[in-house]
């Protein structure tokens, strides 16, 4: 993937991100009953979150085209660093607390909802756009 694809896919993807992010916070701190005392400082944690697991997608970044095998394992990984950018963010706002593995579970499961949900828009998009373009080109070459 090209960096000019990554940069598309980061923006897109990044109000995306920052959506379920705040959605899935809302849903973490409705089941656990946690205050929210400073709602911008919050904001700006999620703000922080959405950043840091957009500027992950350089793990996509080639200068060749990957194979369906390559794109898997770097999902893998991004997945893997998604999650520990979200749970660290997480801990130093004291969301999460180390000592209460029921939090970590719920907040990881959570974190994989939204990155599943991002990778199916994506893959849709993705589709959606392929389709066309087939489309196109066997018109253009039918006749």
């Amino acid at each position: 993937m090209g960096l000019k694809e990554i940069v598309r896919r980061m923006l897109y993807s990044f109000f995306v991100i920052f959506s379920g992010s705040v959605l899935a916070m809302y849903a973490y701190l409705l089941i656990f009953s946690q205050d929210i005392e400073d709602v911008k400082t919050t904001i700006t944690a999620l703000l922080v979150m959405s950043i840091l697991g957009d500027l992950t997608y350089f793990i996509f970044y080639s200068q060749k085209d990957l194979n369906r095998e390559q794109m898997r394992v770097r999902y893998i990984m991004h997945l893997f660093a998604t999650i520990v950018i979200m749970l660290s963010v997480a801990t130093y706002m004291q969301w999460v607390l180390w000592s209460e593995p029921v939090q970590i579970v719920v907040f990881v499961g959570l974190v994989v909802t939204v990155y599943v949900v991002v990778v199916l828009v994506s893959e849709y998009q993705n589709k959606k756009l392929a389709d066309r373009l087939t489309r196109i080109l066997k018109e253009r070459y039918k006749g």
